[in-house]
């Protein structure tokens, strides 16, 4: 099983039933592997997909992951990500990323063709943020950033998967 159908199964595990997103390269194998178990709204900008997981909470009381790609997509998000930040609100958002031989040798500009360093771009925003770097520890970032998400004082946590992690086999 890939890192993208791990994080997938994960979500269902935990009650997810809805993902917003917009795809793009960077994110294309999780988004599609989350939408083989979820049913994942596709909406025509990052800015939609983090208000509606805010407010899919909102209504129901379960998270509904947001997913985005890497770069813009990323810093479109924040709007949706401060507000469930200063409001409380439990989100996770779930980003694809340049592959990781890229983030190793960042250019002064971006992380390979369109990446950031994702964890500190976010870092304010959120309660807790982290980008994997391998696929043993994919599973245990989300749950371990899926419990802070959750936690008092509850708000927003975000999860970075590089497209080569996200492709690679998990335990």
């Amino acid at each position: 099983m890939i890192v993208a159908a791990q994080i997938a199964e994960y979500l269902k595990a935990k009650g997810c039933t809805h993902a917003f997103g917009v795809v793009g390269g960077a994110n294309l194998t999780l988004f599609c592997e989350i939408a083989k178990k979820l049913k994942v709204v596709s909406v025509h900008h990052e800015q939609a997909a983090a208000l509606a997981s805010l407010y899919f909470y909102k209504a129901s009381g379960r998270i509904a992951p947001c997913l985005v790609a890497n770069g813009g997509a990323q810093t479109n998000a924040i709007t949706g990500v401060l507000d469930a930040y200063q409001d409380g609100i439990p989100m996770l958002v779930i980003s694809g990323n340049e592959m990781l031989k890229f983030a190793r040798n960042p250019h002064p500009r971006s992380v390979g063709f369109q990446g950031i360093k994702t964890v500190e771009a976010v870092s304010w925003c959120t309660k807790a943020a982290e980008s994997v770097d391998n696929a043993q520890g994919a599973k245990m970032a989300l749950d371990g950033l899926y419990r802070v998400a959750m936690s008092p004082r509850q708000g927003p946590v975000w999860l970075d998967v590089p497209s080569d992690v996200a492709n690679s086999e998990a335990e």
